[in-house]
């Protein structure tokens, strides 16, 4: 039977993977043949993600509302903005649907969002959080009074909180004592093949067999890509020969170039810059790396490893998800240089063996991590059959 389903998002960024995340989710939602409604604001960086999200079918309504990078007090101006919460819960009962699932990011985003749904009182809430960001609360400004307020107001805002990993939901509820049904689903991804265009590279890299390490994504410190980088050139220095692909930018690109520049003959080693289909890069690596100081659970490894791709990756939340789903994903405990070098090395000299698992289990992989699966277990987790 159709639902009609309203996804709200935190209004993050403009290339932001938890907007991304609803593009996949009315994807999924769409497949099961239910009605989605999305709820942005009218911000112009959230512009394209309009046209995302009615391209997979949704209903889009734009309303002046506030994220938390807008607010210099943070969460403590969303939780007393009266205003926001009314717009937010009007807007669901215009829509009257069967479930609201809003996009939640972390502990502290999306509380405004998540009391004018629940003030709505029209549907059962869930609210998708990703990253908990609990693990090093107290050593952040005003970090054990903020925990206190927010463990006051969780107690007190019931509703359905869904994690994208097992870890992101041990971290959670490590911090938070309050109990409260909460439930871990997957994300899923819609998989591409190979483009029929392969996408472009420094002139030689197609015509050797190296093997090219790559990394798709921003360059911000969460990424922490300086510890890839200093594995990669520690892996190269034990005579392991291989490339460097960097595909994306940020802030962090100044600092990794002058390493690279000073550390590697500029060769061996490539920045994309931003790209429109980063996905595609896929067909021109070896061997996916990604070494994040924290996750929840990444997209961009989900569809690497989708597209039969072997990884390296340390031990954030959501690597273990993916890791026990793909044999060809390797999972580093120690998060130094030498341990990423290792295991880049290892996995380089077994790439004959891991490309032959990832092709074997590729397709029951992607069944698992499919749009239409983490839509059904969403609603399964709200109690929306």
């Amino acid at each position: 039977m159709q639902k009609r389903i309203v996804l709200i998002s935190s209004n993050s960024s403009a290339r932001g993977g938890g907007e991304r995340y609803l593009v996949y989710l009315t994807q999924g939602m769409r497949c099961l043949g239910h009605e989605v409604h999305a709820l942005l604001s009218d911000v112009r960086y959230m512009d394209g993600w309009l046209e995302a999200l009615g391209a997979e079918g949704a209903v889009v309504s734009r309303r002046h509302l506030l994220g938390l990078r807008d607010r210099p007090l943070r969460f403590l101006q969303s939780i007393v903005d009266h205003k926001q919460i009314s717009s937010i819960a009007n807007l669901c009962r215009e829509i009257a649907p069967d479930a609201i699932v809003v996009n939640q990011q972390y502990d502290e985003d999306g509380l405004d969002y998540l009391a004018g749904a629940l003030a709505a009182q029209v549907a059962p809430v869930g609210g998708i959080m990703h990253l908990p960001m609990t693990r090093n609360k107290h050593q952040r400004p005003l970090g054990s009074l903020r925990g206190k307020l927010l463990s006051w107001w969780y107690c007190r805002h019931p509703y359905r909180l869904i994690f994208v990993s097992r870890g992101s939901q041990e971290e959670f509820e490590s911090y938070y004592a309050c109990p409260r049904p909460t439930a871990v689903v997957n994300s899923g991804v819609p998989f591409r093949e190979d483009p029929a265009v392969p996408p472009s590279l420094p002139i030689g890299w197609r015509d050797d067999n190296i093997p090219v390490v790559g990394f798709v994504g921003q360059f911000v410190l969460q990424k922490n890509l300086m510890l890839l980088v200093d594995g990669w050139l520690l892996a190269r220095g034990r005579g392991v020969e291989c490339r460097l692909l960097l595909v994306g930018d940020g802030p962090t690109r100044p600092t990794l170039e002058k390493r690279l520049k000073d550390a590697a003959p500029s060769e061996m080693w490539h920045i994309t810059g931003w790209q429109d289909q980063p996905e595609n890069f896929f067909s021109v690596m070896d061997l996916y790396a990604m070494t994040s100081h924290f996750e929840g659970l990444p997209l961009s490894l989900v569809e690497a490893a989708g597209c039969a791709l072997p990884a390296v990756v340390v031990n954030f939340n959501g690597a273990i998800d993916v890791g026990k789903r793909a044999a060809w994903v390797r999972v580093v405990e120690d998060t130094d240089a030498a341990a990423v070098g290792q295991a880049l090395a290892a996995a380089i000299a077994e790439l004959p063996s891991l490309k032959a698992q990832a092709r074997a289990g590729r397709q029951a992989f992607r069944d698992y991590f499919s749009p239409e699966r983490m839509a059904r277990d969403i609603l399964a987790a709200l109690g929306v059959g």
